[in-house]
This record gives structure tokens, C-alpha cells and sequence, in this order.
């Protein structure tokens, strides 16, 4: 399957971190989603850079930095940053939970729909 076009993986990881949001929230609050994405996002962005423009917000992470920069990014780099992003974050949710939330989190995430192999963003 070719892959999606920068702004098509940037609207995917988009959804998925809106879907892991919301299921967090339920469980452990805004709040403390906050604390812990942000110091996730520190933490990324030592080694992937171009991620200091997202931003987080009592609403989940914000894309909208990103946008205007996503196409002049190597978009392998602009997905494996991103991949450790989430892994990341469902690393340390899933090490402050004790593994609680774990399997409702990637169930949440899973049903997240890819973009076409056009790479239009739009779900299959």
C-alpha cells in the first residue's frame, strides 16, 4: 500500500490522537492528560524537532502548527516521529496506570480509519 501524503498521515495521526483523548479522559481527566502529553511531547521533540510545533491543549493535541511545514518534511521522518509519539504516550499511560487503560487505549486507536491510498485523507 503506497503511503499516504504528509498532510493525509498528519490528519490520520490527528484522528487517533483525538480518539486516545477522548478514551483517556474519561479515565483520568484533562488535566492530567495535560501534564503527561506535555512532558511526552518535551521529551519527543529532543529528538524529533519539527514536533515543537504541535501543541497541547485542554482539548488534546493541536496539529495546526504543523500544517503549514508538513510538506516540506521527509514524510518517512514525519511518520516515525510521530509513531514514537504515540508510543511513547501509551508507554508512560500505560506505566501510570498500571497497564489499566491499555487495551481500551490501542482499541480506540485501531479504530481509527487510514486515509486512501489516494492519500486524500479521506477514510476508506
Amino acid at each position: 500500500m503506497p503511503r499516504p501524503s504528509p498532510p493525509a498521515l498528519l490528519d490520520l495521526f490527528e484522528r487517533g490522537f483525538q480518539a486516545l483523548w477522548r478514551r483517556g479522559r474519561l479515565a483520568l481527566g484533562e488535566v492530567t492528560l495535560v501534564v503527561i502529553l506535555e512532558r511526552v511531547l518535551h521529551r519527543v521533540v529532543q529528538a524529533h524537532p519539527h514536533l515543537s510545533a504541535l501543541a497541547v491543549t485542554p482539548e488534546g493535541l493541536r496539529f495546526e502548527g504543523l500544517r503549514p511545514v508538513v510538506a516540506e518534511l521527509d514524510p518517512e521522518r514525519l511518520e516515525e516521529s510521530l509513531v514514537v509519539l504515540v508510543e511513547e504516550w501509551l508507554r508512560v499511560l500505560g506505566a501510570l496506570t498500571g497497564e489499566v487503560l491499555s487495551a481500551a487505549l490501542r482499541e480506540a486507536l485501531l479504530a481509527v480509519e487510514r486515509p486512501s491510498a489516494e492519500g486524500t485523507g479521506r477514510p476508506r
